[in-house]
């Protein structure tokens, strides 16, 4: 009951609201109320602010909740370990993603999954890096897909993506094999804030590209129609990029750049059984040898 509790606890703060916990987790409002009191008690403190914008963590529920993460963590692992012990695979995996690799890869990746081990439930959360990275550090996920380096984690590299110039089609540069650096240079261009705009900035600096930077925008698919009403140019990872996008098109860089993409755990060696089950399978997606 006790283990319940936490996870009432958890459920609410990650979801913000009582509501959404209660939906998750099959109770009423009232019931998941009556577990986070029941929590307190026995506690002796007060673990949540509630109010009319909702709910927020006390000093205390700030205090207590990495504990509370490890003891919901360990349970899982022992009832992983009992289950393999008597031949059930069952467990559950939290994942962060960002939006390109989502899209691309882990459908299938979650597919292949689901068919060999149908007991292991998959949750998915999404996110730029650097949220997906807060979530692996708190224990909210169980595995992060991030742009590396990621020195705080133990990684694994997955895939290389191709930074490209993207213009629109009646650009001087839309017929052109490669981008040189003198042609961005003095362009009006649209700066991605999705998180590889550190790379794409080292890469202009090196190079002593100046482009005029006239627009910073988080969302891809903003940048992409933005290109096509020929707003200016940008560069973007070849994985974010459309095939055969309506009035635009991709040019190569003359000097080839890629984003590093990889996925990243607090620890390989304590990751519970069902989350080597799922690093075995993207392992074996993108040919990685196993270790």
């Amino acid at each position: 009951m006790a283990t319940f509790q936490y996870e009432v606890f958890l459920e609410v703060v990650e979801s913000g609201s009582f509501t959404k916990a209660g939906e998750k987790l099959g109770l009423t409002q009232s019931g998941v109320s009556h577990n986070i009191l029941t929590l307190e008690g026995e506690l002796g403190v007060v673990l949540l602010h509630r109010n009319r914008n909702g709910i927020s963590l006390t000093d205390a529920g700030e205090r207590v909740i990495p504990h509370i993460r490890q003891i919901i963590h360990h349970a899982r692992l022992l009832e992983q370990e009992a289950a393999l012990i008597k031949g059930i695979e069952v467990g559950r995996i939290k994942i962060g993603s960002f939006p390109s690799f989502s899209a691309k890869f882990l459908p299938g990746l979650m597919n292949e999954f689901k068919r060999v081990y149908p007991g292991i439930k998959i949750e998915l959360y999404e996110g730029d890096y650097d949220i997906i990275k807060s979530w692996i550090a708190s224990g909210t996920i169980d595995i992060g897909f991030i742009a590396l380096p990621a020195d705080e984690f133990e990684t694994i590299q997955l895939l290389k993506d191709k930074l490209v110039v993207l213009v629109n089609a009646t650009h001087t540069l839309s017929n052109s094999i490669y981008a040189k650096d003198e042609a961005i240079n003095n362009e009006a261009f649209i700066m991605p804030k999705s998180g590889c705009e550190v790379l794409i900035k080292d890469f202009l600096k090196q190079n002593k590209i100046k482009p005029d930077v006239a627009f910073e925008v988080h969302d891809n698919n903003t940048i992409i129609s933005m290109v096509q009403e020929d707003l200016g140019i940008s560069i973007l990872p070849e994985l974010v990029v459309p095939e055969n996008i309506p009035n635009a098109k991709v040019i190569p860089l003359e000097k080839e750049v890629y984003r590093e993409i990889g996925l990243a755990v607090k620890s390989i060696k304590q990751a519970s059984p069902s989350l080597k089950k799922f690093m075995e399978i993207v392992k074996a997606r993108f040919r990685i040898e196993k270790t």
